[in-house]
């Protein structure tokens, strides 16, 4: 573990997180402070649809930020984490010992790939490069195994995913068709032009990915205060205008 890490685990992690949103960039502090509006959505989100033995799934699990709230929320449920970073993965099965940690990328199609690992901001890796949000970025390439939701969770009832992993989601939903159609989980998932988009995939494509599905789509906010999904329309404006980039995906009806 590194001491980057050491440090943004302790308990004097959230204060270095507000010291650095303080004096970074205009850009930079606006999406810091829209991730810690979204990581307290995701925790009121998991409250309403998880129960005890709620099993779940946590794409993209970094250092377990939420991975230890599902973890506090459903103590009795099955747990399953994804994060490819050798040295992040390790830390999850120190941190977790009761979820079933896979040190893989999760994609449509199984096998090995090339991960871009974002050595000084390894919140941004992925299997591909995205626009970055700073211009110094170091990236190294590591090989990685790559792996479906489909082929890597069992056939265990999923109440919630959540996915973050730099611009894959779309690729990692068409691979977990089998988990949609069987459990009907509520999905929250990053999506957006700088990070889905490097993907060649346009927000349409996203939306009507969904729709296939059975699901409608909306931000959390909307979700939690009981308001009508997106329409494909307002779901593509929403994405080019980037006032939002993490959404909930939930069954229709």
């Amino acid at each position: 573990m590194n001491l980057r890490t050491v440090i943004v685990e302790s308990r004097f992690g959230p204060l270095v997180k507000r010291l650095k949103t303080a004096l970074s960039t205009p850009r930079i502090r606006k999406i810091r402070l829209q991730d810690e509006r979204y990581d307290q959505q995701t925790i009121s989100v998991m409250r309403r649809v998880l129960s005890r033995d709620s099993c779940c799934v946590d794409v993209g699990a970094h250092s377990g930020a939420v991975l230890r709230h599902i973890v506090a929320l459903a103590p009795n449920g099955t747990h399953f984490a994804f994060e490819p970073l050798p040295h992040l993965a390790a830390l999850l099965q120190k941190r977790f010992p009761s979820v079933v940690v896979s040190d893989s990328a999760v994609s449509d199609v199984s096998g090995s790939g090339q991960f871009m690992y974002v050595k000084n901001a390894a919140p941004y890796s992925g299997l591909r490069r995205r626009l970055y949000d700073r211009s110094d970025v170091v990236i190294e390439r590591i090989p990685v195994r790559v792996t479906t939701l489909d082929e890597a969770v069992p056939d265990v009832r999923i109440a919630f995913i959540k996915l973050d992993i730099e611009g894959g989601e779309f690729h990692a939903i068409r691979g977990a068709r089998k988990i949609l159609g069987r459990s009907r989980p509520i999905v929250v998932f990053e999506c957006g032009p700088r990070s889905t988009g490097q993907y060649g995939v346009a927000p349409g494509d996203m939306y009507r990915l969904w729709v296939g599905f059975g699901y409608q789509v909306s931000s959390m906010q909307r979700w939690l205060d009981a308001t009508a999904p997106y329409g494909e329309t307002e779901f593509g404006e929403t994405w080019h205008s980037e006032t939002e980039f993490y959404f909930i995906a939930y069954p229709a009806g």
